[in-house]
């Protein structure tokens, strides 16, 4: 009963902030223009573990993670960085670390389990999902940008995105100098539809940039429309992250 009161309160509150947005719409006088609230996507889970918040249990916010961010689970990418030459990228994890000269075929991968997403949210370890399920279906699509006009493309793409109905959730990524733009479906979709509804907004984005071509994409995760033989697929990560060793 809690829970429905609290829904109840929410509803209260969306509402007051409806009826004191309208009324400072109208103090500003903004005559010709339309003030109407843009359409938001669903912030809050109706299905557990519900409403989570900074004081939900732990067990909550891991839920919510996977949740959100399903992905293959028998597998993970970890990030790895040459000090010497300052190169970066992604690999599975394997038991062990790899080696080199390691033939993939004798590695025992890792799985992706709570505690190394618990490892990750706080920022322990550096994790990367592998999107492309078998059967060639994923749950989310990201379309990653680097470069100097990262922000401008990444909102243009966004923007697109939004005109189009598609809910995007927009990410600076973790070296500060790239975005990822998150699209989650409510189910499993074949990977060659995603990417197709991907790709839509980067024509439209194109279009609102102008002269500019929107240089700093990337590209779109998943990599591909089918599953490579014997191989994981791409994880989002930086602009070249690697799904296979």
């Amino acid at each position: 009963m809690g829970s429905v009161a609290e829904f109840v309160d929410l509803r209260r509150e969306v509402e007051r902030l409806r009826a004191e947005n309208a009324r400072l719409a109208r103090l500003l006088e903004l005559r010709g223009q339309d003030t109407t609230a843009a359409p938001e996507q669903l912030s809050a889970p109706v299905e557990p573990p519900g409403l989570v918040t900074m004081a939900s249990p732990t067990r909550d916010k891991l839920a919510l993670f996977a949740d959100r961010f399903w992905a293959r689970a028998d597998v993970y990418a970890m990030r790895w960085e040459n000090a010497r030459t300052g190169a970066a990228g992604w690999m599975p994890a394997v038991a062990g670390g790899w080696r080199q000269g390691m033939d993939r075929r004798d590695a025992t991968y890792l799985p992706r389990t709570a505690e190394v997403v618990a490892a990750h949210l706080v920022g322990d370890v550096f994790m990367g999902l592998y999107p492309l399920i078998p059967g060639n279906t994923c749950h989310f699509l990201v379309a990653d940008f680097d470069g100097p006009t990262t922000m401008l493309d990444a909102l243009a793409y966004v923007k697109a995105a939004r005109a189009s109905a598609v809910p995007a959730a927009l990410e600076i990524s973790q070296s500060g100098r790239g975005a990822h733009v998150w699209v989650f479906f409510t189910g499993a979709v074949f990977a060659a539809t995603a990417r197709a509804v991907g790709t839509v907004p980067l024509h439209e984005a194109m279009v609102l940039r102008g002269s500019m071509d929107l240089r700093s994409y990337d590209r779109l995760f998943p990599n591909q429309d089918v599953l490579p033989d014997g191989g994981f697929g791409t994880s989002p990560g930086n602009s070249d992250p690697s799904g296979t060793p």
